[in-house]
């Protein structure tokens, strides 16, 4: 415990000796574990569709644009080359990451555009406070020297539910997990920011794993040539988080009933509309 303290002193020490005003750019990749248990009571030849469908949707590639102030981050666009199957974009709309998303270190808030079947959201609040634990563990990513902590956090447990499952109704009542999250920073960047909205570490976080996601860094360009302009996110119906996770919740639960209709008629999942 007291050679952790003195890390974290250290760490912390240079994070603040270097600090100052300067920008880059931090590339990223995600991938996303399925659950095996997805799928049990569908036909195997539908399943694998399915599976293969929605472990392209889970593999993405994010830019975050930073200073010493604020962040702004985004998924890259992505061409389409499943011939602009629309059936699927489903695994987008599920996944927590999603729009463009502005971070503030100093008042630790954030503003969140997405949409929501054609209509834009500023989802405004703050940061989910994180206690994170240094454990003494560092790596190399790249050319940054990297150190490790950990944390929990409690989420709601989603699981959209095909075939007769999904007819449940215990099955959808939202339940709560505890997630555990690592990370992996480094102080050689001294920003307090790092992909989604994981933050709050003397230092860019390179690398994080929550449940059945990792995001890795794949790429960082400090003060490129052109200045980088990061505006917060204007356009959209205000709503706090907890608002915008009820719509959310809501269309889900339109999206199931979708899923059933469509299954009477032989369909292989739901047609957003």
């Amino acid at each position: 415990m007291k050679n952790h303290f003195l890390l974290l002193l250290t760490l912390l020490i240079t994070f603040t000796g270097v600090a100052q005003e300067f920008q880059g750019k931090a590339y990223y990749m995600s991938k996303t574990t399925i659950d095996p248990n997805f799928g049990k009571n569908m036909p195997p030849d539908r399943k694998k569709r399915i599976m293969d469908r929605m472990k392209s949707s889970m593999e993405k590639n994010y830019e975050l644009t930073f200073n010493s102030t604020v962040s702004l981050f985004y998924e890259q666009e992505k061409l389409n080359i499943s011939g602009g199957n629309s059936r699927f974009n489903f695994m987008s709309f599920m996944s927590p990451i999603q729009g463009v998303l502005h971070k503030e270190y100093g008042t630790k808030t954030f503003t969140n555009r997405v949409e929501l079947f054609g209509k834009f959201f500023l989802i405004k609040d703050s940061l989910p406070e994180s206690k994170w634990m240094l454990t003494g563990e560092s790596k190399t990513i790249g050319k940054y020297t990297a150190y490790k902590a950990t944390t929990t956090r409690e989420e709601f447990q989603e699981v959209f539910q095909f075939g007769r499952q999904s007819e449940n109704q215990e099955s959808r009542k939202p339940k709560m997990k505890i997630v555990n999250i690592t990370a992996w920073f480094t102080p050689q960047i001294p920003v307090s920011t790092g992909p989604h909205k994981h933050g709050g570490l003397p230092g860019l976080i390179l690398e994080v794993n929550t449940d059945k996601t990792t995001i890795l860094c794949t790429k960082v360009v400090m003060n490129p040539k052109d200045k980088i302009k990061i505006k917060e996110p204007k356009k959209g119906t205000e709503v706090a988080l907890d608002e915008y996770e009820q719509i959310r919740k809501d269309k889900i639960a339109e999206m199931r009933e979708m899923f059933q209709r469509n299954r009477s008629r032989g369909g292989d999942g739901p047609r957003p509309r």
